[in-house]
């Protein structure tokens, strides 16, 4: 049997009504020191000795009460109530109990029989906290309810369906239920499926919770979105230590959900509504108030956007492509999707010039090379014209050097470039499924097959892409139809598949002759060029090939005949090969002038 520790103040030998008299003072003494947990551990000891100890469950109620455990407080209050009845303070107590718990009719219930009950200070106690329910009832179903119910009676009824599905509870198996949904009823951990919310609500979410922190907790609201943060910040709860990191998350976890009790308090005595209605009562004023700060968004909306305009031209002009991707990505990701159309009118116009200007970026690079004089190989001519690389690993020089840790290569290191595709790449599908607009789906799928082939996943790039390509057709935007194309020839370029290299060429020559744009028309021509020499080069590698093989069959057949037969026969037979051999090359001659030709 295993012996718990006893500390040497707890070893004592009074009897059993002294030593819970003991545990009840130190319990009074540590809350007055508002060490609460230690108090409540010290009140459960006493009550374990005495348990219609009346006086012990009154302060172990205000304790609960004091750390948000009002359930608790109110059934402690109940169970010293039937000790005493007749006492004033643990009806007090009940009523307090009743109050925070949001039970305002039974709480003034209670008041008005005890107000009835006692007379004197005792009822002095029910009568003035009664002033303060009626005071709660005024503000929550008083005349600031009309208006709020008149602004917001559009979505009562799906609010009210959502409580009803999370508090509705299915008696049925799990098995049951999940045989008639048609999902998989045989398994032992169910998949949470995840909540996408658009960027908009998301920082709808996030400002109405500052707002609602700010009204009731004042400058202190900063703290409690400290104190949020911290559930989950890695640099307080650190995996390596496996002791305090358990302890220090149920303390975070713990504190914050006594605060959000609390503010659940202060919001049902007094709703956000009756607040703001109470910092401006005139409505006339707070509506021009509302409006002024409505217009002077929209005002530095519009400047921000004539900001953003003329960077991206600036960086176009100056020739930084991926300076220009990654800041468009920043700004339409995270500051366009979130305005409305009430501050960003012009917000379609905005998209569409956005937009149409990285295309043009992106197209500037597909221009004639300014060294195209100097002979490149034919077989990499083409990929050299995509602006493609060419044999990373030969760039790369691994030096290790001993001392520095920053050229050691470990075999479990990790792969912060595969790491930061798949976070973008997770980014951009997450904006795909709330995009609006066809262009800015284009870009999407642009980017999403651009990051694919970064990462050579050719399937997936051309996948994508020819999503992409179908996507133009709602906007009739040929520049982007023409760039997706780009890419599905990048992709059979780098796997030698010229064939399809040549098709997807010729396609994008059509888009090129539709933009009207000479440029690119004489760049698809040169990529057709290097296409068609490397298939005469391939052609023609391919019948040397097989003249090879057919000279070694023959030499194979002429040594195992000359075996056989006598030096005349021999010597007829090697004349006949003689003029089939002259044959064959005459024949590829004749194959390797018309491919020429």
């Amino acid at each position: 049997m295993i012996e718990v520790a006893v500390l040497p103040w707890e070893k004592i030998d009074w009897s059993d009504e002294r030593v819970q008299k003991i545990y009840l003072d130190w319990g009074i003494f540590n809350t007055h020191k508002q060490q609460l947990d230690i108090a409540a551990n010290y009140y459960d000891k006493s009550l374990a000795l005495k348990a219609d100890d009346a006086r012990a469950l009154l302060y172990r109620s205000l304790c609960k009460r004091d750390i948000a455990q009002t359930q608790g407080a109110l059934e402690d209050a109940l169970a010293a109530l039937e000790v005493e009845p007749q006492n004033a303070v643990i009806n007090q107590e009940i009523c307090e109990a009743l109050h925070e718990l949001n039970q305002f009719e039974n709480c003034k219930l209670e008041l008005h029989n005890n107000s009835r009950k006692y007379i004197g200070r005792k009822a002095s106690r029910f009568i003035n906290k009664l002033i303060v329910v009626d005071e709660n009832f005024n503000d929550t179903v008083g005349d600031t309810l009309s208006p709020f119910i008149l602004r917001n009676e559009k979505i009562f009824a799906d609010v009210l369906a959502y409580l009803e599905r999370e508090n509705f509870v299915d008696p049925r198996p799990l098995w049951k239920i999940l045989n008639e949904q048609n999902k998989c009823d045989v398994l032992s951990i169910l998949e949470k499926e995840e909540v996408l919310l658009s960027p908009r609500e998301v920082a709808r979410r996030e400002r109405a919770f500052r707002v609602f922190n700010q009204i009731y907790y004042n400058k202190s609201w900063i703290d409690v979105l400290f104190l949020k943060s911290l559930r989950e910040n890695p640099n307080l709860l650190l995996p390596q230590y496996k002791i305090s990191t358990p302890f220090l998350r149920n303390l975070v976890n713990t504190k914050y959900d006594v605060v959000k009790k609390f503010l659940k308090m202060l919001q049902a005595r007094s709703p956000v509504y009756t607040e703001q209605l109470r910092k401006c009562p005139n409505r006339k004023t707070w509506e021009a108030q509302r409006q002024k700060h409505l217009n002077h968004i929209q005002y530095q909306t519009r400047r921000n956007m004539l900001t953003i305009l003329r960077t991206i031209r600036q960086l176009r002009a100056a020739g930084k492509i991926k300076q220009l991707g990654k800041y468009v990505e920043e700004v339409m990701g995270d500051y366009v999707v979130l305005k409305t159309h009430r501050v960003m009118p012009w917000k379609f116009q905005f998209i569409n010039e956005v937009y149409n200007t990285l295309a043009l970026a992106y197209a500037d690079i597909f221009m004639e090379p300014p060294d195209m004089n100097v002979h490149y190989d034919a077989k990499n001519r083409l990929i050299r014209l995509l602006k493609m690389p060419i044999d990373k690993n030969k760039d790369r020089v691994m030096r290790f050097v001993f001392g520095d840790k920053s050229t050691y290569q470990e075999p479990d290191a990790i792969d912060y470039t595969l790491l930061a595709y798949k976070k973008y790449l997770a980014r951009l599908e997450k904006r795909m499924h709330f995009a609006k607009y066809s262009i800015e789906k284009c870009y999407l799928l642009y980017e999403i097959a651009q990051s694919h082939l970064t990462q050579s996943r050719f399937e997936e790039c051309c996948s994508v892409a020819r999503k992409a390509i179908e996507e133009t057709k709602n906007c009739n935007s040929y520049l982007w139809r023409f760039l997706s194309i780009l890419l599905i020839c990048k992709s059979h370029a780098v796997l030698h598949k010229v064939e399809r290299g040549r098709d997807a060429l010729n396609e994008a020559y059509e888009c090129a002759e539709r933009l009207k744009c000479g440029e690119l028309m004489h760049f698809i021509d040169l990529c057709r060029v290097s296409v068609e020499t490397e298939i005469s080069l391939k052609k023609r590698t391919q019948s040397f090939d097989s003249v090879r093989r057919r000279k070694s069959r023959l030499s194979v057949g002429g040594s195992s005949h000359m075996s056989q037969y006598s030096s005349g026969s021999a010597n007829n037979n090697a004349d006949e090969r003689n003029e089939e051999q002259e044959q064959e090359e005459q024949q590829e001659r004749q194959v390797t002038a018309r491919e020429f030709q």
